[in-house]
C-alpha cells in the first residue's frame, strides 16, 4: 500500500516508524514546508520529498495519507486528500473551528471517505475492557484528569493550539464522551499566572470543566500544565457506579472494583500501531466504519473541548450542540 505523510514535526516520527517497519506497505512522499527537513525524511524512509501536498498525492499515486499536522495547519491538507480522493488519517484535535471541521465532515460522507482521527487510546487493550464494565451499569459521577507540564512554542498559545482543553485534554474528553455520549451542558473554569508570562502565553495553566451528558452522567475533568512533581498526579478517568468504581489510569492500567472484589489489568499493545494498522486496512478495504474514531467522531471529540473553551472564555455554561 502507498502512504504519503503531510507534516513532518514530532508528532510524525513514531507514525513514520511505525508505518515503515509494516509489511505491504511504502512510504510514497513525504511533505513539510521546510523543505530540509523533508529531504531528511524522504533519505531516512526511502521516500520522495515534497513541500505542497497536492503536488505529493498528484506524483506518488498515494492511497492513503497520514497527516500531522499542529491544529493550527488543519483545513488545507484535509482539502487536497478530499480533492484527490485520498483516504486519511488526522492528528487531534481535527481543527480550532467547530464550523470548518463540520464542512470538511459534510464532504468526507459525501465521498464515503474513509477516515481517522489520532485517539490512539480507543486502541489501547485496557479501554476494550473499560468499554465493557461501564456498558450496562449504572454510572453517576465520573472523574477525568490531564494533569502535567508545559510544552512549549505554539502550544502556549490559544490561536495556535486551543489551549490545553483542546490539544492535550481531549483525549480524555474524547473517551468520556466515547463512553458516556453527548453532552448537553458544559461549565468550566480556570487559572492563570501560576506560570510567569512570557510574551506569547495566554492559555490557562489549570481548569476545570463540568460537563452533563444527556444520559444523565456528570463528569469534572480537570487540567493542569504547570506541575513540576510527578508523584500523587491523578491520570484518566475514575467512574463511579452503582454497583462498581472503576479506575482507568492513562495509558497504563484498568482496574474494576465489585462487591466481590477487584481486577486490574495493565496496558499489554501498541496502541498506535494498532490505530495506524487499523485505518491502512480501512482504507485498503474502503471500509469508512472498520475504524474506532473517524473524522466525524473527531468533530464530536473536539466540539466538546471547544464547548470548554467558550465556558472558559465567557464564565457561563455552554449548551451543546455549539
Amino acid at each position: 500500500m502507498r502512504v504519503a505523510f503531510i507534516g513532518l514535526g514530532r508528532r510524525s516520527t513514531g507514525h513514520l516508524r511505525r508505518v515503515h517497519a509494516m509489511e505491504g506497505v511504502e512510504i510514497v512522499g513525504v511533505c513539510d514546508l521546510l523543505s530540509d527537513l523533508a529531504e531528511t525524511r524522504a533519505k531516512e524512509f526511502g521516500s520522495r520529498a515534497f513541500t505542497d501536498a497536492r503536488t505529493m498525492l498528484a506524483q506518488t499515486d498515494a492511497e492513503a495519507a497520514i497527516v500531522t499536522l499542529p491544529p493550527f495547519a488543519h483545513g488545507d491538507a484535509e482539502d487536497a486528500c478530499l480533492e484527490a480522493k485520498v483516504p486519511f488519517l488526522l492528528e487531534k484535535p481535527v481543527h480550532l473551528d467547530i464550523s470548518a471541521a463540520r464542512r470538511i465532515a459534510d464532504r468526507v460522507a459525501a465521498q464515503g471517505l474513509v477516515t481517522s482521527v489520532g485517539y490512539q487510546e480507543r486502541y489501547l487493550d485496557i479501554v476494550e475492557r473499560l468499554e465493557e464494565a461501564v456498558r450496562g451499569r449504572r454510572v453517576g459521577v465520573v472523574f477525568g484528569h490531564w494533569m502535567g507540564g508545559s510544552p512549549g512554542g505554539w502550544w502556549v498559545r490559544r490561536d495556535r493550539s486551543g489551549g490545553q482543553a483542546v490539544e492535550q485534554t481531549t483525549h480524555v474528553f474524547d473517551l468520556a464522551r466515547h463512553l458516556f455520549g453527548p453532552a448537553r451542558r458544559v461549565f468550566a473554569s480556570g487559572v492563570r499566572g501560576i506560570l510567569p508570562p512570557d510574551g506569547g502565553r495566554d492559555i490557562e495553566d489549570a481548569s476545570a470543566a463540568t460537563i452533563e451528558f444527556a444520559n444523565g452522567v456528570v463528569a469534572v475533568i480537570t487540567s493542569a500544565c504547570y506541575l513540576q512533581v510527578r508523584e500523587l498526579v491523578p491520570a484518566g478517568l475514575e467512574v463511579f457506579c452503582q454497583d462498581a468504581n472503576i479506575r482507568y489510569v492513562r495509558r497504563r492500567s484498568l482496574t474494576v472494583a465489585t462487591a466481590s472484589g477487584s481486577e486490574t489489568w495493565t496496558v499489554a499493545n501498541d496502541s498506535e500501531t494498532a490505530m495506524l494498522a487499523d485505518f491502512l486496512h480501512a482504507a485498503r478495504a474502503g471500509d469508512p466504519k472498520a475504524v474506532r474514531c473517524s473524522y466525524t467522531a473527531g468533530v464530536e471529540a473536539v466540539e466538546l473541548s471547544l464547548a470548554v473553551n467558550r465556558a472558559l472564555e465567557t464564565g457561563a455554561p455552554v449548551s451543546l450542540p455549539l
